[in-house]
């Protein structure tokens, strides 16, 4: 954030971004929400470990029975040594991450069980370490989006006023119809900010958020935080090795070591705490620099020791709560008696915390419409892919029309024609199954971000993405479709080219289908494989082997392929329909394939129904596109 605006102290509790222009209007702080307080008391988090060299799995234990309190109004700072479990810890705490943990949980002694999860995540935001944005959208794009999409019931004004108060006060204003993919890292982290703080929640968890800035980015960035944190609001970072001056500016510090607390308290507290202990921080060294050394045990540091002595600084409100019931699939939280303070209501003086602009669910058509706009913007900006995809199935059509030029005429290239024909399934398949395949595991990234954040509905997202995808996938097979069918001279009938078209289009739209089940399922260097694989053992049937050669245990193969469907109603579809004997060269002497029916009987490709083969073509890519979005639902909700 080194080319944006600076930020100011104003007094002991404010700080404001200054534009650096002397006639810009003041800027108006961020309005204080109901504040929130983070407890957990004994949370483990242990997971299955496994591997090629060591395939027994074995239980590993991250985190061991930690508890802390963080409190509304401070900027609180994870921080320990790689692998210490900063990230699992905020993982849990967020809600991000619920399988394998123990212990209890709350904020503001609210119960947070599996009924009412989601009701308590509306409280809190996870920004992660990635940025993951949209590179093609400006911020003040992505910004009007999200406030769309966040703030349903208000109306266009508010929602303006929002994103423009959100712009200023991050420093965004300056830049916000650039697009996304030209800021700098600094410019990043603060949209990644600033759009969740459209719903203005009062909990905000940060992975590493200076990770990939610079010195003054990062003071900045810490700064920003700062500045939320005494807006009232709970603001939780994990951070690795901060410079002093960006560690001092932080209120509350939890420290980790091999997944148990070292120290809790107070910034100040820290150096006190570890000499009383025999651990004096050498002079004009970094704080933070040495707690990583006493966390790994350097200057004859006992760990084991200092895990005893932060054990003492639990917040009393936290060593008296009685037990409640813990679940080892998901955080069980516990409300401590009638002692909890209730938070306090927001300034209703102020915009972001007025009631007119709190968080709502869009509706689902609405939110459906907004993502199909964001789509389309993005596919106009960078159509990069798209052209690539257009210009692969011309070239392909033109080279596979010259390779078999004229062969749907006669009798004597009619295996030439059945080839055309596989080539051509085989074709569409591969390219429909393939794109999505490749490009959904990165957009799945991004997906999680934003629908773990609320900012939408899965089915209105995979709606708004498969509008955009069907119709450019119809596209370029239409494309590929007219060329070769011109060059190889098929018969210009309207009903023989109308099913022709209909199945290899069906069949293409099925393999999209697939490739986005296996790019939701799988890894992308495993996708690659699978595909590819899949592919041709469904090919293999209708082609490669006739259906009487077929073993009958493998039978379940030919009825499923919808492959072989595609191939045999094309072939049907130009051999049959009563159409007249082929015409033969003048110069044979005999010419087998003059009858269409010898063809099809010697292919094995009789009594074809080709009104059955397209609903199987269709029904086989519902239950693909059914499958994409199950998995794609248990993968976001499996905790």
């Amino acid at each position: 954030m080194a080319d944006g605006p600076v930020l100011e102290k104003v007094n002991n509790n404010m700080f404001h971004y200054s534009s650096g222009d002397e006639n810009s209007s003041p800027q108006r702080k961020f309005p204080r929400k109901s504040a929130v307080d983070v407890k957990f008391r004994d949370v483990s988090f242990s997971t299955t470990v496994w591997s090629v060299q060591q395939p027994i799995p074995k239980k590993k234990e991250i985190l061991h029975e930690i508890s802390g309190h963080f409190r509304a109004g401070e900027l609180t700072a994870i921080m320990g040594p790689s692998g210490a479990g900063k990230s699992t810890l905020l993982n849990v705490l967020a809600g991000y991450t619920l399988r394998g943990c123990t212990g209890q949980v709350s904020l503001n002694g609210r119960v947070r069980t599996k009924a009412n999860r989601q009701r308590l995540a509306s409280l809190s935001c996870y920004i992660q370490q990635d940025d993951r944005l949209r590179n093609a959208l400006t911020p003040l794009e992505a910004m009007t989006l999200a406030a769309h999409l966040k703030l349903g019931n208000a109306c266009k004004e508010e929602r303006a006023q929002q994103v423009d108060q959100l712009l200023n006060m991050l420093g965004l204003s300056a830049c916000q119809n650039t697009r996304t993919l030209r800021l700098s890292g600094g410019q990043k982290k603060r949209l990644s900010v600033a759009l969740e703080l459209i719903s203005n929640p009062p909990v905000i968890f940060l992975d590493e958020p200076t990770t990939g800035l610079d010195s003054s980015s990062c003071s900045q960035c810490v700064s920003l935080l700062k500045l939320l944190a005494q807006e009232g609001r709970t603001v939780i970072c994990t951070i690795h090795q901060p410079s002093a001056l960006l560690f001092e500016m932080f209120d509350h510090l939890y420290a980790l070591a091999d997944g148990r607390c070292i120290y809790q308290g107070s910034i100040t507290g820290l150096l006190p705490f570890l000499e009383v202990r025999g651990l004096s921080c050498p002079p004009y060294h970094n704080p933070a620099d040495f707690l990583m050394d006493v966390a790994m045990g350097e200057y004859g540091a006992d760990v084991e020791g200092l895990v005893k002595a932060a054990d003492a600084l639990k917040p009393l409100a936290i060593k008296n709560s009685h037990n409640g019931g813990v679940d080892g699939t998901e955080m069980q939280v516990i409300t401590k008696g009638n002692t909890e303070v209730p938070p306090p209501p927001p300034d209703k003086g102020s915009t972001l915390g007025s009631t007119s602009m709190t968080a709502a669910n869009t509706s689902l058509i609405m939110q459906f419409l907004l993502l199909y706009s964001r789509n389309l913007t993005i596919l106009r900006r960078d159509y990069s892919l798209l052209a690539a995809r257009i210009a692969a199935h011309v070239l392909i059509g033109i080279l596979f029309g010259y390779l078999y030029r004229n062969c749907g005429y006669g009798a004597n290239t009619v295996l030439a024609n059945f080839v055309y024909v596989y080539g051509t399934v085989l074709f569409l398949q591969y390219t429909g199954k393939m794109g999505v395949t490749m490009s959904f595991p990165v957009e799945m990234r991004t997906l999680r971000r934003e629908h773990f954040n609320r900012w939408y509905s899965l089915g209105p997202y995979f709606m708004s993405l498969l509008s955009i995808e069907i119709p450019l996938q119809i596209l370029v097979s239409l494309l590929y479709l007219i060329i070769t069918y011109l060059l190889t001279s098929q018969p210009l009938e309207l009903d023989r080219m109308f099913l022709f078209f209909s199945l290899a289009i069906a069949a293409s739209l099925t393999a999209l289908g697939a490739g986005l089940f296996i790019g939701a399922t799988l890894p992308v260097k495993i996708a690659v494989f699978v595909g590819p694989i899949v592919l041709v053992a469904l090919s293999m049937f209708g082609f490669n082997v006739f259906k009487r050669d077929i073993p009958y245990s493998l039978m379940w193969l030919y009825h499923i392929s919808y492959f072989r469907a595609a191939l045999h109603g094309m072939m049907d579809s130009l051999y049959t329909l009563r159409r007249p004997e082929l015409p033969c060269p003048k110069d044979m002497i005999y010419c087998h394939y003059r009858f269409p029916g010898k063809l099809m009987k010697d292919i094995d490709i009789q009594d074809v129904d080709v009104g059955a083969n397209m609903a199987m073509i269709c029904g086989m890519g519902l239950l693909l596109y059914s499958l994409a979005v199950f998995s794609v639902w248990i993968r976001l909700n499996r905790r």
